[in-house]
């Protein structure tokens, strides 16, 4: 299966299109093109005001990128596509589908990850994946009532 999150990812490099400046302390100063932002209409959970954000890769090869708001540049999350952290996962793209109002195939899917100090206790949530419209840029934070998932998933199984 490919990659659920394919195609989403954007180096911030502008098209010839109309673009945004971006201006972050962590990132550095780049325009992005508003056809590579993508629209939360109700933002995250925990964070309603956001509502731009880009995805920017963390270094070539990584499974990590990062979902930078454009209206809080200083604020930004460590995504990955899930099928490349949790063996087995399968992603709900059915549901994620009907939440956008498009087919699965339009769908790309990440999940938040959290880093600890020690990143072998790195965590991904399975129960809130962002979910992307690859055709309108659409995007929102669904959550998934399964108690087979975690908001905590480990992504380096305990030895």
């Amino acid at each position: 299966m490919a990659s659920s999150a394919e195609g989403v990812s954007t180096p911030p490099v502008p098209s010839a299109g109309e673009t945004v400046a971006v201006r972050s302390r962590r990132f550095g100063s780049f325009d992005v093109a508003r056809e590579q932002i993508l629209e939360f209409p109700s933002g995250l959970i925990g964070f309603p005001r956001g509502r731009r954000y880009v995805i920017l890769e963390h270094r070539p090869g990584s499974p990590f990128k990062w979902l930078l708001s454009i209206d809080d540049p200083e604020l930004a999350f460590a995504v990955a596509d899930p099928s490349e952290l949790v063996a087995g996962y399968e992603p709900p793209l059915e549901p994620a589908a009907k939440l956008l109002g498009v087919v699965p195939a339009d769908v790309a899917l990440f999940v938040i990850v959290t880093i600890p100090r020690d990143p072998k206790n790195m965590t991904v949530n399975l129960m809130a994946p962002v979910v992307v419209d690859t055709q309108t840029r659409k995007a929102r934070q669904m959550v998934i009532e399964d108690q087979g998932l975690s908001p905590c998933h480990p992504v380096v199984p305990a030895s």
